[in-house]
């Protein structure tokens, strides 16, 4: 299952960059994550670890997960390394004028029966991650 949203955020691409992969600014701009943390020290880049704690249908869910690529000014990836289902995740950032475009693709990788959900769990999930953007258009626009 994929998702791909795109928003336009009147900012420097730092200012967004630097939001972003703040990780303990999660639970800010993400409506269903209750808490967010680094598992490892030093600034984030490839190989940080970290983990959110998420309410999906009024359970909350803890997963783990890792960046796994990050080019300053133009990408920063993450992939679950616990999790009630396998996901990954990419951040594109790319400079628009004065602005800064920000694309975010979601996939879940179920298999076997499990994929057979993914049309219902799209369903949740993308008005959702939508939602989260455009938050975080509202928070970052208002700096």
């Amino acid at each position: 299952m994929l998702i791909q949203h795109s928003v336009i955020i009147r900012q420097p691409l730092e200012t967004v960059e630097a939001y972003l992969t703040d990780i303990t600014n999660n639970h800010i701009w993400q409506e269903d994550v209750l808490e967010s943390e680094k598992l490892s020290n030093g600034v984030t880049g490839k190989g940080t670890k970290a983990y959110e704690v998420r309410n999906i249908m009024n359970f909350s869910i803890r997963s783990e997960w890792e960046v796994t690529d990050y080019i300053p000014g133009r990408t920063f990836s993450f992939a679950s390394t616990s999790s009630v289902a396998p996901y990954e995740g990419t951040f594109d950032l790319e400079k628009v004028e004065e602005s800064t475009k920000v694309t975010f693709t979601f996939s879940i990788r179920n298999s076997g029966i499990n994929a057979l959900f993914d049309p219902f769990i799209k369903s949740i999930f993308s008005p959702r991650l939508r939602s989260n953007l455009e938050r975080l258009v509202d928070i970052l626009e208002k700096k």
